[in-house]
């Protein structure tokens, strides 16, 4: 590996651990050339520093190929004596919207295996041509600044996800592996004019853009989203508060904030739907325009997996959607992407959404509205009777915690 491209890729990594590496460190490896050659960079890095680096590379199970790459990909690592797992995904379809499912899956399945293992960080392999992909793809869609803004560095947290590379091009590694040795694995599915990033590629070579120019575009709009996230934050410091997981709107000034900083309402708005309605997709530009045209005129609205309405005081409660919530799962695990119960736990018990539960606890005596007690999490036994609804007056030793501040969802990415 000559100099100039070793210099590159170790400058990336130094930057990107600044503030010092943690004890454990993941890479997350299909075996393409991206993830190969950040894995390889990290093994140098974690043997000059004293970090130890482990390897993850996750299984679809979509192509027959796909078992025989896992084990290639473990095979490099046991030559490199790094530590290898392969997290097979089981009863995972194909059918629309596969690359984004798979996505999703993809970062479930290795957030829960770095949880289990108790690594800091999990770096992926995305690059500068990735940031100028996406950066297309969302201006097809009509996107605003965040949608264009480079793709953020770190996500996340316990573990968290990095992306070290985003300053570097795809060709960089790609000569970093070749003066390896290393041949990377080449899915067939990465020239398959079916997906729209392979089509977006595809138009980048054919008009002969740069996506290194496209990838600085992205990362100037992401200084302009972190100037415009820092004004709203100050902004909810004085209009919005937290109410045992809703959150409250100073009206008359969300409504001026409508009509003379309309960008600043959009996104208290999106960052208050993400952060009670879970970490899903955030509703499409049109989806928020049409809510904030319709927030003056009063009524219950719906959105996101949220209901949002005009309360006493002058008030705009957001509230989760009942019907929207999420399955019950077993206690200890964090139910519908933002609440954590702490409590005596017994066998059998799961979380769940209170709903017409409701009934059966002191519910007027909480505070809260009916309608944001029906999405409260609640307790039940193996039965499905219910032992405790902690935000509706019925304790019974257990205590329920938002998962995140709305703050912290309104700088996060």
């Amino acid at each position: 590996m000559s100099a100039p491209v070793a210099g590159r890729l170790r400058t990336a990594l130094d930057d990107f651990f600044a503030d010092g590496a943690p004890g454990a460190v993941a890479v997350a490896v299909s075996g393409g050339g991206d993830s190969t050659a950040l894995l390889l960079a990290s093994l140098d890095y974690g043997r000059e520093q004293g970090v130890v680096v482990r390897a993850v590379t996750v299984d679809h199970g979509l192509r027959a190929e796909s078992a025989d790459e896992a084990r290639r990909v473990a095979a490099l690592c046991a030559s490199h004596d790094c530590p290898h797992e392969t997290l097979a995904l089981d009863g995972f379809e194909p059918g629309p919207d596969l690359q984004a499912r798979a996505r999703a899956a993809r970062y479930d399945a290795l957030e829960a295996w770095g949880r289990r293992n108790e690594m800091g960080v999990i770096l992926l392999g995305h690059t500068a041509d990735d940031v100028a992909e996406t950066l297309l793809m969302r201006l097809r869609r009509g996107a605003g600044i965040d949608g264009l803004a480079r793709m953020a560095g770190r996500f996340g947290a316990a573990p968290a996800f990095g992306r070290p590379f985003l300053r570097l091009e795809r060709d960089t590694l790609r000569r970093h592996l070749a003066e390896c040795g290393v041949a990377p694995i080449e899915d067939p599915s990465n020239d398959d004019a079916a997906f729209e990033r392979v089509r977006v590629r595809q138009a980048i070579a054919a008009f002969d853009l740069d996506s290194s120019a496209l990838a600085r575009t992205a990362g100037f709009l992401d200084d302009a989203r972190r100037s415009l996230a820092r004004r709203a934050a100050d902004l909810a410091a004085g209009i919005v508060t937290e109410d045992r997981g809703d959150l409250l709107f100073d009206r008359p000034a969300l409504l001026d904030l409508i009509e003379n900083e309309r960008e600043q309402a959009r996104r208290l708005l999106l960052a208050a739907l993400r952060c009670i309605g879970g970490d899903g997709y955030p509703p499409r530009t049109g989806e928020i325009d049409r809510l904030l045209a319709a927030l003056p005129d009063g009524g219950v609205r719906t959105l996101g997996g949220c209901v949002l309405w005009p309360v006493a005081e002058g008030r705009l409660r957001v509230a989760r959607e009942a019907a929207a919530t999420a399955p019950p799962v077993p206690v200890g695990e964090v139910w519908d992407g933002r609440w954590c119960l702490d409590g005596p736990v017994g066998p059998g018990l799961a979380i769940g959404a209170l709903g017409p539960d409701v009934a059966a606890t002191p519910w007027r005596e909480s505070g809260l509205p009916r309608r944001s007690l029906l999405a409260s999490p609640a307790i039940r036994d193996s039965d499905g009777a219910l032992v405790a609804a902690p935000l509706a007056g019925l304790s019974a030793g257990w205590r329920a915690t938002p998962r995140r501040a709305f703050t912290a969802t309104l700088i996060s990415r």
